[in-house]
């Protein structure tokens, strides 16, 4: 990589009806939202995820990992490691996991902020990826 290519970091915030999806690069170290796909109980709709990712060519996934808040492991956590392993696989690119026990809130304080748009859960999805790559970039000082 030179410097006149900066490196593009895909996050997701996994959900079993909306995947949040935002996208950030590291020069910067900034993370815009993106939208949410549908998912079918956490399975996204892989022909219009291969269309955001032959788009955008991320180098790196960031994946919330949905820890309870005592930090033990959720019920969820299985499925999202599931659907991080299947992105591996389909796209070929390295996966970072990052905890994600406080981005709900934080994307839930952000909506409420919003003057425009919808508060719907899917909005909450992409907000709440936005906050997942945020909060990785802040680990890597």
């Amino acid at each position: 990589m030179n410097k006149h290519s900066p490196r593009v970091v895909m996050a997701f915030d996994f959900g079993l009806r909306h995947i949040g999806i935002a996208i950030g690069q590291e020069i910067t170290r900034t993370a815009s939202t993106f939208y949410a796909i549908d998912a079918i109980e956490g399975h996204p709709s892989w022909e219009e995820l291969d269309k955001i990712i032959n788009e955008w060519k991320p180098a790196l996934f960031v994946v919330g990992d949905p820890f309870n808040m005592d930090g033990t492991r959720s019920k969820i956590q299985d499925l999202s490691d599931r659907f991080s392993k299947s992105l591996n696989k389909r796209y070929d690119i390295d996966i970072e996991k990052t905890d994600e026990r406080l981005t709900s809130r934080e994307a839930k304080e952000r909506l409420e902020t919003l003057s425009i748009g919808t508060r719907d859960s899917s909005n909450k999805h992409s907000i709440s990826a936005q906050v997942i790559l945020e909060d990785w970039f802040r680990s890597k000082d």
